[in-house]
């Protein structure tokens, strides 16, 4: 895989007022794999059906981050990508940050659409197989450069972990980032965007074996994409998750006998029309506040469902439900919908809470010597792996 360097777009040299507008009418403009157009705030790419949307975060005269949101009804996902750049004037740190955003996530994307030489990948997740097709971008960096960095074995180092990650999203978009400064190594590998820290540990250990004297950076995205034949779309958008947490928080708040908390799990099924759903709902919801409580604590990636007599380690990134879950949950924390009470009542009934306290019970205190909890959850033979 050829290596780029990220640098800044040769535009003229005009003074750029407002960057935002830069941005759409002529920054990003030409640069892609294929012909897009203006559509109010946004580009779209219509051999792709991609609309594309930049946000300018934060700018100065000589420094810019952006952000963009990319969304295409051929994906179950939106993307979203940050890239910064700082340069002698404005101009050149927007063509620093939109070069960066270009020639690795877009230039990903070219390869995705396009079905460059993609490879084949077969996962399984809980009882079902799942076949991908994988793309990669060009590995594209900043600041120093040595012979040894060129082809950084970064899918190979990584795929296999990868592959015990993806669940049955129709996409899957890996983002990995590797920096070395003096002693100070970064690795970072995201699967939708959310950190794997077993697999950023892989990507430092590669990056610590850079011969360089300065900064040197590099970034890499990976896409997968499923097969029709092995996919099955998932029911709900953002939306009805949000919905269904806050009937699961009211329902489990209601709940003021034993006799109640123990008929919840089948009642919250009624409600919702779906046990599996109602079941991670009521599996879920206690240990992310947990979590979020006893945050010295370290909580593996891998959890266990229990599915009658036979256990499945599943990663939070292989469930579709997951981490909608977590955001309906603390954006209804963060908007008064729920209130400290409720946090208080989860945090009471998780298993993580019971841990720490049986450990104290048998004089050690988890919270003061740490330690490292595998989740465990049982689920009936009705749920559905999705």
């Amino acid at each position: 895989m050829s290596q780029e360097r990220e640098a800044p777009l040769d535009w003229d040299d005009e003074k750029i007022e407002d960057p935002a507008h830069f941005l759409l009418h002529r920054g990003m403009r030409g640069i892609f794999e294929a012909e897009e157009m203006l559509e109010g705030d946004r580009l779209y790419i219509p051999e792709w059906e991609l609309t594309i949307r930049p946000h300018v975060a934060r700018w100065s005269e000589q420094s810019v981050m952006l952000q963009f949101q990319l969304r295409s009804p051929r994906w179950d996902r939106d993307i979203f990508e940050t890239a910064a750049g700082i340069g002698g004037n404005l101009k050149s740190a927007l063509g620093m940050a939109v070069g960066g955003f270009a020639f690795s996530l877009m230039q990903g994307i070219a390869s995705m659409e396009k079905n460059r030489d993609p490879e084949d990948l077969h996962t399984e997740y809980g009882d079902t197989a799942h076949h991908w097709q994988v793309y990669r971008s060009n590995i594209v960096g900043l600041g120093e450069s040595t012979a040894e960095m060129q082809e950084t074995p970064y899918w190979e180092a990584l795929k296999e972990g990868i592959a015990k990650r993806i669940g049955n999203q129709k996409l899957c978009y890996i983002k990995i980032y590797g920096a070395k400064n003096g002693d100070d190594i970064t690795g970072e590998c995201r699967i939708n965007d959310i950190p794997s820290p077993e697999l950023g540990q892989i990507v430092g250990e590669l990056v610590s074996k850079w011969q360089v004297q300065e900064f040197a950076s590099q970034k890499q995205f990976i896409m997968l994409r499923q097969s029709e034949e092995t996919y099955t779309p998932y029911p709900y958008q953002a939306e009805d998750i949000a919905a269904a947490t806050r009937t699961a928080v009211r329902m489990f708040m209601e709940c003021d006998t034993q006799e109640k908390y123990e008929e919840f799990p089948v009642r919250l099924a009624e409600q919702l029309q779906d046990a599996s759903l109602a079941q991670e709902l009521y599996s879920f919801l206690p240990e992310i506040c947990a979590e979020h409580a006893f945050d010295k604590l370290s909580y593996q990636e891998e959890m266990l469902l229990h599915k009658g007599e036979t256990a499945f380690p599943v990663y939070r990134t292989q469930l579709a439900s997951y981490y909608m879950i977590y955001d309906a949950l603390f954006e209804g924390f963060r908007t008064d919908q729920f209130d400290d009470e409720a946090y208080k009542q989860y945090v009471g009934v998780s298993s993580i809470y019971s841990v720490i306290c049986n450990a104290r019970e048998q004089g050690a205190d988890l919270l003061d010597t740490g330690g490292m909890l595998t989740l465990s959850f049982g689920m009936s033979d009705r749920y559905q792996f999705r």
